[in-house]
């Protein structure tokens, strides 16, 4: 198993092929296992250097009680890039890691060739999406915890969510196998490591990255948005904001679309990787 280690933190990462650089960036309370299964790491690789990593607390990674902002996350991301003499890379980014991909590109501009960022929600702008807990995942996670008997609010709260999950005993466990599956619960099981973190207040703070800030965004930006995403208000900020920006819809997908919508997402993703290595 490769591991870096990287300012006091032991980062696990793969990386195949050859060509211009891509780096894959997963979601929060995900790793990157999510591109092995999509099969998005192998099939980019027949074209580039595909690096994916686990971020900070997740997969194989180290699990340090603080450090979860998006600034965070990129600073780790130059570290690993720097670490592994990658050139300018693309990076694609699935929900958080597409907001670490921004940050990245914001803040170390000479790294980063350009971004696919799939169906992102950006803390910096959560004035314009008052509707977070409406989005399709939160409901069926709450939902399901809820009747396993779970303590969670209506709101979007991660650290209760972790927590929650951490207490779960294994008449709720088995309950949520029948209501969800053994993915869901496989899943489930990596999170109680969150819960002794600040990655659930971090992942909300917008850490700099304002809506002025991302007007700054000077990389071609792709926009991967779901086809039934709640972000809408997002995707329509980024379309009228940014100088060099491409939006396209992701068929079917509900905010997973490597696992929902995997061979039309790995289409778009492989489609606008050749683009941006062009430009």
């Amino acid at each position: 198993m490769p591991m870096l280690d990287l300012n006091g933190l032991r980062f696990h990462y793969q990386q195949r092929g050859s060509g211009p650089d891509v780096i894959l960036i997963h979601a929060v309370t995900s790793n990157l296992s999510v591109w092995l299964f999509s099969n998005v790491l192998d099939i980019l690789a027949r074209e580039f250097r595909v690096t994916a990593y686990d971020m900070r607390g997740h997969g194989a990674s180290s699990v340090p009680p603080d450090g979860y902002t998006s600034a965070d996350m990129a600073q780790d991301l130059r570290g690993l890039h720097s670490a592994l003499g990658l050139g300018p890379a693309i990076l694609v980014g699935h929900s958080y890691g597409a907001v670490v991909a921004t940050h990245a590109a914001w803040l170390y501009p000479d790294m980063v060739r350009g971004l696919v960022l799939s169906d992102p929600f950006f803390a910096g702008l959560a004035d314009i999406e008052p509707n977070l807990a409406e989005m399709e995942g939160w409901r069926d996670v709450r939902a399901a915890l809820v009747a396993a008997g779970a303590e969670l609010g209506t709101d979007v709260d991660l650290t209760r969510l972790f927590q929650a999950i951490a207490g779960l005993t294994p008449v709720q466990k088995e309950r949520i196998r029948e209501t969800m599956g053994e993915t869901a619960l496989r899943w489930f099981s990596q999170l109680p490591q969150l819960a002794r973190t600040t990655c659930g207040q971090d992942v909300f703070a917008p850490a700099g990255l304002t809506a002025e800030r991302l007007r700054e965004i000077r990389q071609p930006l792709v926009a991967l948005y779901d086809e039934h995403t709640s972000f809408g208000a997002t995707r329509e900020f980024l379309r009228n904001n940014l100088a060099n920006v491409t939006i396209d819809t992701v068929p079917g997908a509900r905010h997973l679309a490597p696992l929902q919508s995997t061979e039309d997402f790995t289409r778009l993703v492989l489609t606008y990787c050749r683009r941006l290595a062009g430009a």
